[in-house]
């Protein structure tokens, strides 16, 4: 089976967990995980591990974004988001369902115990909540741009004490008015 990156190489059977073979891409590090492998090893698995913090990463990953062919069926793979605060996609085939990992992206997942929940990442409620918390951080970067970091971390500080105020609207109405004392 030749690489979809490398597209020259040959990859190389290997064994990625206990019970889990893949195809491996000596010249850029990348995995081929076929499904019918990959959905045996997860019965075998168990439950699906905790989900560690991104300060558990301790990788560079790297995620190429060429458009990929797959080794198998030759068909174009799909690119989906993995998010939880991982910045990379995988690429999965539509026809066989088998999964490429660039360079430590598979190294990355399993440190942040999602490597039992890749079959969900390709799911449209994984994609929807990592599209959410995309535009989460773009509003985060602009709020942050046009306001300043200073007024932007109080201003945050304050929306959060008023959350918790029964007469909220009250307050808020009270400083949204430009002369609050006016008769």
């Amino acid at each position: 089976m030749l690489c979809p990156v490398c597209k020259t190489r040959k990859c190389n059977a290997v064994r990625l967990d206990e019970n889990l073979e893949a195809l491996r891409c000596a010249s850029c590090g990348g995995h081929w995980i076929s499904r019918p492998h990959y959905s045996a090893w997860l019965k075998g698995h168990g439950d699906p591990l905790p989900e560690k913090p991104l300060s558990a990463v301790q990788l560079d990953v790297q995620d190429i974004v060429a458009a990929k062919l797959c080794p198998g069926c030759r068909k174009i793979l799909l690119k989906f988001r993995v998010g939880h605060g991982l910045d990379f996609s995988l690429d999965r085939c539509p026809g066989c369902g088998g999964v490429w990992f660039d360079r430590n992206e598979w190294e990355a997942l399993r440190q942040k115990n999602l490597h039992d929940e890749i079959h969900r990442i390709f799911c449209t409620d994984w994609q929807r909540q990592v599209r959410r918390e995309e535009m989460a951080a773009q509003l985060d970067r602009l709020y942050g741009n046009r306001l300043g970091m200073e007024c932007y971390e109080r201003a945050k500080e304050i929306r959060e004490w008023l959350r918790g105020q029964p007469q909220r609207q009250a307050i808020l109405a009270f400083l949204a008015d430009d002369d609050p004392y006016a008769v």
